[in-house]
């Protein structure tokens, strides 16, 4: 086999020492940080997005006939992690645990803006098994986790981008079960927090949810939020921790005059259920809604507002497939029926009227695909530098993204 001498490695300003030894029959490393930026893991898991720099000791050892043993003493400063809109806020964390033949254990602490703001201790009882990861996945759990602090500081670390979470938070949760099958117990509670989404324009504020942990899953029983002037949401739902690609989430909503589209392009108050479901990749916005007011600015509709999906090939993958290729993070799709008997108001290209629609609004988000039409209530056209009165009017969307609707008026 081979044995790594003493080695001190530098990268974006940090350092480490390893050593090691590694065989077809066993391995052993031990690593010494020193400021080691996060950001290095990216190598190895591209997209991950952490951020902070790690200092302490690691150690493991594997193979000879015996279980694989290993220790860690680290803190890490400013952890964080980056999508494509959101940074999470910097936290601060220390974590100690000690692998040894028969279990696992480990504990933590969090801090944030000089005040300790979570604590969590776990300790996995390891099966026999023929391997590392196959005992983990069955191993028996006990873990413990407080948490009383800012909701952006662990809801960005989840990578959902689709809406921000922030405002105070307070979680209290005991883990049992397996960690294939974690049974969660405990609760979670939120006071005047706001949630937003920077794709839609969507802003809740003034958030009241209360929620219970049973088995892998958080119940929110009750959720309330203030919705622009005047109006309200109400709900409840769950996040599954347990999901097929991550954290999974499943929340209904009602809503009674609530601003949940505010885009410069366009704008609507809606009453009526929204459904938002996800299995940890992508997910779908569903709703049957009754538009009270909306607005739709012709000719402001861009394909620019789209992040890009570059299509990549990675050559020289070990094994040399293509398969490994990380797979594109899948969109979240609409798929809302929305109609109203007027206040739909359609600006652009010299119309200044109010229209009824029936609406069917699929697609991306960011992008929508709108098909349906719109019938004229009253408006104008200007013109050449005159002014008519619209008589007669309807406006046909395709699904075109982005929308490119056909105009049908006389005025």
């Amino acid at each position: 086999g081979w044995r790594l001498a003493a080695t001190d490695l530098t990268f974006s300003g940090g350092d480490a020492k390893l050593s090691g030894r590694f065989t077809g029959k066993s391995s052993a490393i031990d690593a010494t940080l020193a400021r080691m930026p996060l950001s290095i893991l990216d190598i190895g898991y591209p997209g991950l997005g952490l951020g902070g720099n790690a200092s302490g000791t690691l150690s493991y050892a594997q193979g000879g006939g015996a279980a694989p043993t290993g220790k860690i003493d680290m803190t890490v400063r400013g952890l964080t992690r980056s999508g494509l809109i959101l940074s999470s806020r910097p936290v601060d964390v220390g974590i100690a645990g000690v692998l040894s033949p028969d279990r696992i254990a480990a504990r933590a602490v969090a801090a944030t803006g000089g005040k300790t703001v979570g604590r969590a201790q776990m300790l996995l009882t390891l099966p026999a098994g023929p391997d590392l990861a196959t005992r983990v996945s069955n191993a028996g759990a006990f873990a413990q986790l407080r948490y009383d602090g800012p909701a952006d500081t662990i809801w960005r670390l989840t990578g959902v981008e689709l809406f921000d979470l922030t405002g105070p938070v307070a979680i209290g949760a005991d883990v049992g079960g397996t960690i294939a099958n974690p049974q969660i117990s405990g609760v979670v509670q939120a006071k005047g927090a706001r949630i937003e989404s920077a794709t839609t324009g969507t802003v809740l504020t003034n958030v009241q949810a209360a929620g219970r942990f049973g088995g892998s899953r958080l119940t929110i029983d009750r959720f309330a939020a203030e919705a622009g002037k005047g109006g309200h949401v109400n709900g409840s739902g769950t996040f599954d921790f347990a999901a097929k690609n991550g954290l999974g989430l499943d929340l209904t909503l009602q809503t009674d005059h609530a601003v949940m589209i505010a885009r410069d392009d366009i704008g609507a108050t809606v009453t009526g259920p929204l459904r938002f479901q996800s299995d940890g990749a992508g997910g779908t916005i569903s709703g049957d809604l009754k538009l009270d007011k909306a607005r739709y600015r012709l000719g402001q509709a861009s394909a620019a507002s789209a992040v890009p999906q570059l299509a990549i090939r990675e050559i020289n993958v070990p094994g040399g497939g293509a398969e490994d290729d990380e797979a594109p993070r899948a969109p979240w799709q609409l798929a809302i029926h929305a109609r109203a008997a007027n206040q739909v108001l359609v600006t652009g290209l010299g119309l200044r009227s109010e229209w009824s629609a029936d609406l069917k609004i699929g697609g991306a988000p960011d992008n929508p695909a709108i098909t349906g039409r719109a019938d004229l209530v009253q408006g104008n056209y200007d013109f050449a530098g005159r002014s008519f009165a619209l008589e007669r009017g309807k406006i046909l969307f395709a699904g075109e993204v982005p929308a490119n609707p056909a105009l049908d008026i006389s005025a």
